[in-house]
C-alpha cells in the first residue's frame, strides 16, 4: 500500500522525495536518486530480542523487497541495539555505501567490513559529495531514557541532523533516534529549523521501573515547537512490544503536516 501526498515543502525550487517505512527504526529516504537509509533491523515477526533487563517480541513483519536496499548511498546507524541493527540488516549494507555511525555499533559493523565507515560523536560533522548533492551529517545528542540509570546502561546514541544541498537549495532533516526530551537534546536544537522531522516514538517501556526510553507524543510536541518542521513522519512505534504508546496519541502539529505510515507504505511529495 502506498500513501500519496502533495507538496509539503514551500520553496521556489523543489525536488521529489520518497520516504518508505520498513518498520521499527528502519526507513529509506530517496531525494532525486540520492538514497539514505537508517538502522536496518529486518528480523521476522515473532523474533524475541533480549536486552538483559527485559525481552521484547517483534509484533509486525518488516516490509521490504530484495531491491529496496540496493545501491544505497548513505546509511545512518544511530546505535547498536538489536532493534536498530541486526544480522539480517547488516547483510543489506552494501560495500559501496557511506556509513555514519555511533561508535557502539562498530563491533557489529566490522562484520560486514563496508568501505567508508565514519564514527561521529555529538556535534561532529561529516560531509559527502554524492550524485551532485552536498550531504552533511551532524551527530546530535540523544539520551535514551528519562531515568538517568536506565539511560546510562542503555549506552550512547546519536541523533542526526542531515543537510542536503544542491544548486543553492538546501533542506534539513532531523532524525531524533532513541531519545527523550533531555535538556542536552533541547539545547542542541535551539535556533534550528527542520524541513523534515523523523521522530522515534513509542514511549518505550513507559510505566516500567526502567522509565520511558523513547519519545512520547507529549515529548514530540516539545521538539516540534522548537524546530517547527514542515513535515513530521514518525517511526519506531508498534513494531516491538516494548514500544507501548500507540501512534494514535500523536496529534497534528500546530504548524506543518503529519504523515503516519504503516510498514511498507511510502510517502511521495516534494522537498
Amino acid at each position: 500500500m502506498k500513501y500519496r501526498g502533495g507538496s509539503f515543502f514551500r520553496s521556489e525550487r523543489s525536488v521529489n522525495i520518497e520516504f518508505a517505512w520498513v518498520g521499527g527504526a528502519t526507513w529509506i529516504l530517496e531525494i532525486q536518486g540520492l538514497k539514505i537509509a537508517c538502522d536496518p533491523v529486518l528480523c521476522p515477526m515473532g523474533t524475541v530480542q533480549d536486552y538483559f533487563w527485559f525481552k521484547s517480541e517483534r509484533l509486525e513483519e518488516p516490509v521490504f523487497t530484495d531491491t529496496d536496499f540496493a545501491d544505497m548511498d548513505l546509511w545512518l546507524i544511530t546505535h547498536g541495539h538489536d532493534d536498530h541493527l541486526d544480522d539480517i540488516g547488516l547483510s543489506r549494507i552494501g560495500q559501496g555505501a557511506h556509513v555514519v555511525t555511533h561508535e557502539n555499533a562498530m563491533d557489529k559493523l566490522r562484520r560486514t567490513a563496508p568501505g567508508g565507515i565514519t564514527v561521529l560523536n555529538w556535534s561532529k560533522t561529516k560531509s559527502f559529495t554524492i550524485k551532485g548533492f552536498q550531504v552533511t551529517v551532524e551527530a546530535m545528542p540523544a539520551v535514551h531514557g528519562v531515568n538517568p540509570i536506565s539511560a546510562f546502561f542503555a549506552g550512547g546514541v546519536n541523533g542526526y541532523w542531515i543537510t542536503v544541498a544542491k544548486d543553492q537549495e538546501s533542506k534539513s532533516v532531523y532524525v531524533t533516534s532513541d531519545t527523550v526530551t533531555h535538556k542536552k537534546v533541547l539545547k542542541a536544537l535551539d535556533g534550528r529549523k527542520a524541513d523534515l522531522l523523523v521522530p522515534n516514538m513509542g514511549a518505550a517501556k513507559r510505566g516500567s521501573w526502567l522509565g520511558t526510553l523513547t519519545l512520547s507524543a507529549t515529548m514530540l510536541n516539545r521538539i516540534q515547537a522548537i524546530v517547527k518542521p514542515e513535515l513530521t513522519i514518525p517511526v519506531h512505534f508498534g513494531t516491538f512490544e516494548h514500544y507501548v504508546e500507540p501512534i494514535s496519541k500523536v496529534t497534528e502539529p500546530p504548524t506543518g503536516s503529519l504523515v503516519t505510515l504503516s510498514p511498507g507504505q511510502t510517502y511521495r511529495g516534494e522537498l
